[in-house]
């Protein structure tokens, strides 16, 4: 039997995930914060788009750093599902 390995296509991007840390913390600060939490789980920093996938596991690195990160992870990680 063939598996398919399709991925869905998230509707958010980094830009996405970026305007909503810079609403809690300044500009400097959220582009730090989600550059580590690619960093942390693994993703290219150059993504064009995000699967489901990827974009959950960027929600769940800000949620681990807590503070406004941790609202911001929660709140995406809602509409991610």
């Amino acid at each position: 039997m063939e598996e398919t390995t399709k991925q869905e296509i998230c509707k958010l991007t980094l830009n996405d995930f970026y305007k909503k840390l810079s609403e809690r913390v300044s500009d400097y600060n959220a582009k730090l914060m989600l550059q580590s939490a690619m960093i942390s789980s693994g993703l290219d920093q150059n993504l064009s788009s995000l699967n489901t996938d990827e974009a959950k596991a960027i929600c769940l690195e800000l949620i681990k750093k807590g503070g406004p990160a941790f609202q911001v992870g929660k709140a995406l990680y809602h509409q991610v599902q």
